[in-house]
């Protein structure tokens, strides 16, 4: 199977999109659940954040495993965890309980992402890793859209269990393909030693390379004005835009379907050298992709608005996730994507902390102007220093510590798409 190395990393990509359909089937299960219960909207907000603070939190601490764990054995073992976790999911009811699965559920993102993300190269080739994580975000994208939706089927023909109980049964069937693939890529030397020195080492090779770190803050500054579109979204289309629920799940479908576009047919096209340039242009996108629909509150225009702005969180995921393949030695990378996820998600968490409070302030128009505004603000201040960097993108420090599948250093050439 190995000789095929475009089926493997789709077995592989589809594998990631079950995971991430499982994922979302789960959180609209228990959001339902919730709501059925009569739970306040706090205990359904604690739900979201319990699903992703283990990534802020636990990510960069976990990280360490990424680098010093066999990938294909490290993404077996947890996946095999949490197919029990969300077995259990499925037939804890009590609310505090609930969240804390959850919790735990969360903590095998944390090390599974980057995991998968070690293994590309190792699939692909170092040359051709670009067109390889591509292909991953493609499949994510694809889970979740289906997630949701047969989601809601099922909970609708059956209850909010059978669709937890797919759910267990994706972790469990990524589990048992991973024992089938034999897709290695083995700890390189040097990567034991003290654990929270490593730690350390993971944020550091992100704050030592100035492009690298100014990428990452260009992104963060960017996420913390976009992600308030995750709360006004719904009371937009609701309430300024008057539309439907069938509306709603259109447009919510509209950025996801812009995202999977992305992903397929455009970001694989996209040398290295360009992301820096990418990576701003997206962030510009996506404010006046905001800060139109809020503009112009029409119907048609939200819907190419919120394609375009899935366009533009695919680039500047995959922009970030390819400069640091490009930038980073091969011994550190997998702490590398896991602090850098850590730092933009915890970005994430922040500005849709501020979401609802934008919300009862500026309504749900004013609140998405506001996420427009901010955002093509950051992007603009941060595009001179980017665009300043675009060369160094060619240059990949990272060649020297690149390294085969068996361990051994090998000399390779700068990452190019």
């Amino acid at each position: 199977m190995l000789r095929n190395r475009g089926l493997v990393l789709s077995v592989v990509g589809a594998l990631y999109g079950l995971s991430a359909m499982g994922d979302q089937m789960a959180l609209l299960a228990l959001t339902i659940r919730l709501h059925d219960q009569g739970r306040s909207g706090l205990a359904i907000s604690a739900l979201v954040i319990a699903g992703v603070l283990p990534l802020v939190v636990v990510g960069p601490l976990a990280a360490p495993l990424v680098d010093r764990v066999e990938s294909g054995r490290l993404i077996v073992v947890v996946t095999a965890l949490q197919a029990v976790i969300a077995l259990g999911l499925a037939f804890v009811t009590d609310v505090v309980a609930s969240i804390g699965l959850l919790a735990l559920l969360g903590v095998g993102p944390a090390v599974v992402s980057p995991a998968l993300l070690l293994l590309v190269p190792e699939i692909l080739g170092e040359e051709n890793a670009a067109r390889g994580y591509a292909r991953l975000e493609t499949f994510r994208s694809a889970g979740n859209v289906v997630g949701p939706a047969l989601a809601g089927l099922l909970v609708a023909a059956f209850d909010d269990r059978v669709a937890l109980l797919c759910d267990a049964a994706t972790f469990a069937a990524m589990a048992v393909a991973f024992l089938g693939l034999r897709v290695r890529r083995r700890p390189v030397a040097g990567t034991s030693g003290n654990w929270l020195v490593q730690v350390r080492e993971g944020v550091g090779v992100l704050g030592a390379d100035r492009l690298l770190r100014t990428a990452i803050a260009a992104l963060f500054a960017a996420i913390l004005f976009t992600a308030v579109l995750s709360v006004a979204r719904v009371f937009f289309i609701r309430d300024d835009l008057g539309a439907s629920d069938t509306a709603y799940g259109v447009l919510v479908t509209a950025h996801t379907l812009g995202m999977l576009l992305t992903s397929a047919l455009i970001a694989p096209r996209i040398p290295v050298a360009w992301q820096p340039r990418v990576l701003a242009g997206a962030g510009v996108l996506m404010g006046a992709a905001l800060a139109a629909s809020a503009g112009i509150p029409v119907f048609a225009v939200a819907l190419g608005a919120f394609v375009l702005t899935g366009a533009a969180n695919s680039l500047q995921a995959l922009a970030i996730r390819n400069l640091i393949h490009a930038r980073v030695p091969a011994d550190v990378r997998g702490r590398a994507f896991a602090s850098s996820g850590a730092a933009l998600n915890g970005a994430n968490l922040t500005g849709t902390a501020f979401g609802g409070p934008a919300v009862s302030l500026l309504g749900g128009a004013g609140a998405l102007a506001l996420a427009g505004i901010g955002t093509l603000v950051v992007s603009l201040a941060g595009a001179p220093m980017l665009l300043r960097g675009r060369r160094e993108a060619g240059r990949t420090p990272a060649d020297a510590g690149r390294t085969s599948t068996t361990g051994t250093a090998r000399p390779v050439g700068p990452a190019r798409d």
